[in-house]
């Protein structure tokens, strides 16, 4: 089989048999935009290790796969800003790609040279979404990222998707967490803004009693699984929204629409060229005075600049 994402080479060790992959649940990564999966081995001087390689839509995809792919003893790695360790094993997100090396660690640098040879390389920065879970008491590897029906079914079942409503592009972060009182599961939902997150509210609090919800700004926590309202309440305080804004644009100038300024700023001009007027005037009347001066040329007629002598040379 031809390799449609690994390239034919990894540090001087050779790409051998090129096997497909399907992942499972299907029906995931299908959502997740799942384009091409296959693994190769690879062998060189220093030995033989194999790759797997998951090219998905896009950044968000990948940290979905990714935290679906990790397994739940792995350590985090500093191979990449998403990557996880277990055993032998090294997984790294980067872009809209998932790679998994076995029985080889590569250096960033190695991964970077890697990532600009795969085809179609997406870009994108990752979702923000992940970041507002909060940290205390959260279970390591417990994340599984939400994009439509099928991932819902798959990791909070029993939530209705017309409830979520995935039709305003609603994205949902779940996760565990061990607290005092046992353990919960928290599923944070983003909204487009703060109203649709207000609404969505209204609906869990008529249609589902049983869920303790929290909004903050486009934030929506659904408390799913808790052993007790004390330890639902625990993990829902800590939950935020802020608003970062970053204006990297110039604005326009208020004055750049202002006939007033542009009456001034034509004033100003005719003013500086009437002055530069008189000072080349002055300057030429001065220069030719010094030069009868100074050279002991024949003065001419003040009125005279040029003279063509036509009455002269008529008679000739």
């Amino acid at each position: 089989m031809t390799a449609a994402i690994l390239p034919e080479g990894i540090e001087q060790h050779s790409r051998g048999t090129v096997t497909p992959l399907a992942p499972e649940p299907a029906a995931v990564w299908k959502e997740y935009g799942l384009q091409e999966a296959e693994k190769a081995a690879y062998k060189g001087a220093k030995g033989t290790f194999s790759v797997s390689a998951w090219r998905v839509a896009d950044a968000t995809a990948a940290q979905a796969a990714f935290q679906l792919l990790r397994p739940e003893n792995s350590a985090p790695s500093t191979a990449s800003k998403l990557a996880a360790k277990s055993g032998g094993a090294l997984l790294v997100a980067m872009g809209n790609y998932v790679l998994q090396f076995d029985g080889f660690a590569p250096e960033e640098e190695t991964l970077n040279q890697l990532i600009l040879h795969m085809p179609r390389y997406d870009f994108s920065s990752l979702p923000a979404l992940t970041g507002f879970l909060p940290a205390d008491g959260k279970i390591a590897n417990s994340e599984r990222f939400i994009v439509g029906p099928s991932s819902l079914d798959a990791f909070a079942p029993g939530l209705a998707p017309s409830l979520v409503a995935f039709h305003y592009g609603t994205e949902g972060q779940l996760a565990r967490y061990r607290v005092q009182g046992g353990e919960v599961s928290l599923l944070l939902l983003s909204y487009p803004s703060p109203q649709i997150a207000r609404d969505r509210e209204a609906a869990f609090a008529a249609d589902r009693k049983d869920l303790i919800v929290k909004r903050s700004g486009p934030l929506l926590g659904v408390v799913l699984k808790s052993a007790s309202p004390d330890a639902a309440e625990r993990v829902l305080a800590p939950m935020r929204w802020e608003a970062n804004i970053t204006v990297n644009q110039q604005m326009p100038d208020p004055k750049g629409d202002n006939i007033g300024v542009l009456v001034i700023n034509v004033a100003k001009f005719s003013g500086v060229m009437f002055v530069f007027c008189l000072v080349a005037g002055l300057g030429f009347a001065v220069l030719r005075r010094a030069r009868g001066k100074i050279f002991g040329q024949k003065g001419t007629d003040p009125g005279e600049v040029i003279g063509l002598n036509l009455e002269e040379h008529s008679g000739k």
